[in-house]
């Protein structure tokens, strides 16, 4: 099956590799993580590569504090260190709100729209219009297929409907027959894409999958409670799936709560869930890369930016052509006991 291959790919290493290898082939060096900052940043670069007067935008669905998107923002900002390039990074949930920031971007004059779509639909005429406007708009973590409908150029991020199919293949041969899958943001196209496909798996194999749209972390005692009721009211589930770290650790205090014997496993990962997995307490988290996903768009704008010459022809050939295949996908990995003790820190240099 096309999701155990990816799965069987990931765990060897190779998606990794192929990160490893891209890095690589941008001139990428390490760079140390740094604090999540809603304004504008402007520094010189390191002074090797050549100096550019670029500005980019990244706008996504979450919010500054969300572990997630707090790894997306730190890999931008590396990048924006690196590479000396004018960012700007926000965040919200609040589609409407993302609609504003993005129209804004293009009011402002930025070369560059990097956003996360969630919502498509509320956010296509605002990715037209940037497009029109002639910014060079790609797209990070979800929204892939719409976004390369609206004229984005590529695509940073994990294919979810394949992840939701490996997440649930793996729930089954944990013994899973009934699945609880936890929807925390109603309309998101990826979080519906990673359900459906677990659902594909659950099926296939036998078993049910059952949606929960639940309040959010935002009010964590709520979310805690709407997990609890259900699995006390059908004690025939015994498998969860959250879908992101954030609901994850809510999960775990609901099956506590409620004397549930369901397994839980996530998308995702935070040091919270890292050690959930070491204890037991979790099967599994799904990996997507965050900070890459930060980091990887802005290094790609760069090198696009630049005159090809001897040093960097070859680089912006590989861009090219990267370009072309649609997308760059940075998961989905897995995280589980025989692993999580290995897996960066995060958080940490």
């Amino acid at each position: 099956m096309l999701a155990r291959r990816i799965e069987r790919l990931a765990n060897e290493g190779w998606l990794r590799w192929l990160v490893l290898l891209s890095l690589v082939v941008l001139a990428m060096v390490a760079a140390h993580l740094c604090r999540v900052d809603r304004e504008v940043s402007l520094q010189g670069g390191t002074g090797v590569l050549p100096p550019t007067d670029l500005r980019v935008a990244m706008i996504t669905h979450g919010g500054i504090g969300d572990p997630f998107w707090d790894e997306v923002a730190a890999g931008a900002f590396a990048a924006q260190r690196e590479f000396g390039i004018e960012l700007f990074y926000d965040g919200d949930g609040n589609v409407n709100e993302q609609v504003r920031l993005v129209d804004n971007a293009v009011a402002l004059g930025y070369d560059v729209l990097i956003v996360s779509l969630a919502d498509p639909d509320a956010l296509e005429q605002s990715i037209r219009s940037a497009v029109a406007a002639g910014l060079l708009v790609m797209t990070i973590n979800s929204g892939e297929e719409r976004g390369r409908e609206f004229g984005a150029v590529t695509h940073f991020g994990q294919p979810d409907g394949v992840a939701g199919l490996a997440a649930g293949e793996r729930l089954v041969s944990a013994g899973v027959t009934k699945l609880l899958c936890l929807i925390h943001e109603a309309g998101n196209v990826g979080l519906e894409a990673r359900c459906a496909n677990a659902e594909l798996s659950m099926v296939l194999a036998g078993g049910t999958l059952q949606r929960l749209f639940v309040t959010g972390t935002a009010d964590r005692v709520s979310t805690t409670g709407e997990i609890a009721a259900v699995l006390q009211a059908d004690s025939s589930i015994n498998g969860v799936l959250a879908l992101n770290s954030g609901i994850a650790e809510l999960a775990m205090a609901a099956i506590d709560s409620s004397g549930s014997a369901a397994r839980l496993a996530t998308f995702d990962v935070s040091p919270g869930i890292l050690g959930a997995i070491e204890a037991g307490d979790v099967l599994f988290a799904v990996d997507q890369q965050a900070y890459l996903q930060g980091f990887l768009p802005v290094a790609f704008a760069y090198f696009r930016s630049l005159d090809p010459d001897a040093a960097t022809g070859g680089i912006l050939a590989g861009m090219e052509r990267w370009a072309a295949s649609g997308r760059l996908v940075t998961g989905p990995g897995f995280v589980d006991q025989s692993n999580a003790r290995r897996f960066p820190q995060l958080g940490k240099d």
